[in-house]
């Protein structure tokens, strides 16, 4: 049998107070040429950090994919469209601290100049599953998309529900859930959700825990209807099991192992992959 905790909570060190360069110089990026940063300069690296990219001359998007297996990093963005100068930040979930640190990353987009990449400094992670953590700027129908990698490896059946949230002024907004654009990639909006504090909380019935986890991405709409535009900070499983480990467990010893080219987490005689799904 699987069990899911809060493997986010569990895991969430204290961040470093200093920044990590990884790389600085000018790297032509295009889909021939990536940026690759092996996995020890990330031996550091704890969830709720942030991998920030200064970039130049632009004109297409950016992606972040891991070494040798070339999945995307969990947690990144589809349709992650950037232009001409500035940064683009990367946060980082715990699944995706464990594949950088197994496999390494790669940068890698259409068209741009990267001339640096920090680790840095981010925030402090939800309680909960962590499939997306950063800031996206909900305007006028903004759609937030999301790779598969980021949910992948969840047991959904131990998932009670889905937690959007945000830093907007009231609850009303529209939200769309989807998979498609097509009609039949509809699966909720905010019509069936219920309103938290800075969230928007979908439950889970067994049908809707299985469409999720096949589903071939997430899609994620805002509308900000009469308000201000706001920020959207979070995607969060909230699992069933409330006994599951919180806050106070930082100081508990792990280790981390790699078996048969996974990474593994050993705590309190227990093995855990890297989403928080025990291992049996």
């Amino acid at each position: 049998m699987k069990k899911v905790f809060l493997f986010v909570a569990a895991v969430a060190m204290s961040i470093a107070a200093s920044a990590t360069d990884l790389f600085e110089g000018s790297h032509h990026v295009s889909w021939d040429t990536p940026l690759n940063l092996e996995a020890a300069k990330f031996a550091e690296a704890q969830p709720g950090q942030k991998i920030v990219v200064t970039f130049a001359d632009a004109s297409d998007g950016i992606e972040f994919k891991l070494l040798e297996v070339w999945d995307h990093l969990a947690g990144s963005r589809e349709a992650a469209w950037i232009g001409g100068n500035g940064i683009f930040e990367q946060f980082l979930t715990p699944a995706a601290v464990a594949g950088i640190q197994e496999y390494g990353l790669q940068i890698i987009g259409n068209n741009f100049t990267c001339t640096k990449v920090e680790l840095l400094d981010g925030k402090e992670l939800k309680e909960g599953i962590t499939v997306w953590t950063g800031f996206f700027w909900a305007d006028e129908w903004s759609t937030l998309e999301l790779y598969k990698e980021g949910y992948a490896n969840v047991d959904f059946s131990k998932v009670e529900a889905i937690r959007f949230y945000s830093e907007a002024a009231s609850g009303e907004y529209i939200l769309n859930f989807k998979e498609d654009w097509a009609d039949w990639g509809h699966i909720a909006d905010q019509g069936a959700m219920t309103d938290g504090e800075g969230y928007k909380e979908l439950a889970l019935t067994d049908d809707l825990r299985s469409r999720l986890a096949n589903a071939g991405h997430w899609m994620i709409q805002f509308n900000k209807e009469g308000l201000a535009p706001f920020n959207v900070t979070d995607v969060v499983l909230v699992p069933a099991n409330a006994s599951a480990i919180d806050n106070t467990a930082l100081e508990t010893k792990s280790t981390k192992i790699i078996r048969d080219g996974q990474v593994l987490i050993l705590r309190d005689g227990k093995t855990f992959n890297a989403l928080g799904v025990e291992i049996k």
